[in-house]
């Protein structure tokens, strides 16, 4: 990574620096979103920006931010990075003085292991509920904490769960369930308790237009955990992933085998159809 932009401008990466002074920053009071390029094509953008805008909004600091300026800084960014595949971070640093400072930067693309598409995933539960859940905010302290004891046993995420014994959203993914009962409907935790992903977003647009909508329904860990229904977690960079097992906490050492369901595979299916629609009608900027 060479150039980053800052506040809509194209600077040096060596000029991005932050003073340890900074309180609004250290003390994670802003918001970010993470989008992908794959091929040269740009996936999104006005769907993550607009996201963007409402999580500064939620939040509550004053910023200049507007959907066209910031897909625009990241467009440039790609052209100026010149790389094809990658990960797009956009970070906005609230003050309580002044309007926020945002910042674009390149990353590596991240993909799941080989095979996890069809072979899934493991995920551990974790209890706990994240701060102002339709914002994606700075504040990860809960997050990675929940992420890295997940990490350490082998999982791909670690799935929050309320107070209510609820499974709501991962610390980077969204969740889609099917139910043993019910084996042909998908269904996704209510959005007034998780952060909506774009994934999450345009995967249930694609199965509205095949005819297949996705209903909101909370999901239980006990259903999980007594075998009544299936997993999969959705994100930018992994798509849809099957869940195949479950642990219980960072002591579980065996984990709860979860049935791949058909019914989520060809959500994933569907999907799948629906980025290659979408990266047809794009323009690649590599």
């Amino acid at each position: 990574m060479s150039s980053v932009i800052h506040n809509g401008v194209l600077i040096d990466a060596a000029g991005a620096v932050f003073p340890l002074t900074e309180s609004d920053l250290i003390h994670g009071y802003g918001c970010y979103e993470t989008l992908k390029v794959r091929g040269g094509v740009l996936y999104y953008p006005e769907f993550h920006a607009e996201r963007l805008i409402r999580s500064a909004d939620i939040i509550g600091f004053s910023h200049n931010l507007t959907i066209h300026t910031v897909v625009d800084a990241m467009e440039r960014l790609v052209c100026a990075e010149h790389t094809a595949d990658c990960n797009i971070k956009i970070m906005v640093f609230g003050h309580t003085t002044r309007e926020a400072d945002w910042y674009v930067l390149c990353l590596p693309a991240l993909y799941p292991p080989e095979g996890a598409r069809t072979g899934g995933v493991a995920c551990m539960a974790f209890h706990g509920e994240r701060q102002f859940p339709q914002a994606k905010s700075l504040s990860l302290l809960l997050s990675t904490v929940a992420f890295r004891q997940a990490e350490a046993r082998g999982c791909w995420d670690a799935l929050l769960v309320n107070r209510r014994g609820e499974i709501t959203e991962g610390t980077r993914t969204n969740v889609f369930f099917a139910l043993q009962e019910e084996p042909h409907q998908v269904y996704t935790p209510p959005a007034c308790d998780v952060l909506a992903g774009i994934t999450r977003k345009t995967c249930m647009e694609a199965m509205e237009h095949a005819g297949r909508p996705v209903l909101e329904r909370t999901l239980s860990l006990s259903e999980i955990l007594s075998g009544k229904a299936g997993l999969m977690v959705s994100s930018t960079s992994s798509r849809l992933l099957p869940v195949t097992s479950l642990y219980t906490g960072p002591a579980d050492r065996e984990g709860r085998s979860v049935a791949v369901m058909d019914v989520l595979l060809q959500c994933a299916s569907v999907y799948e159809e629906a980025l290659q629609q979408y990266a047809m009608g794009r323009p690649r900027l590599v």
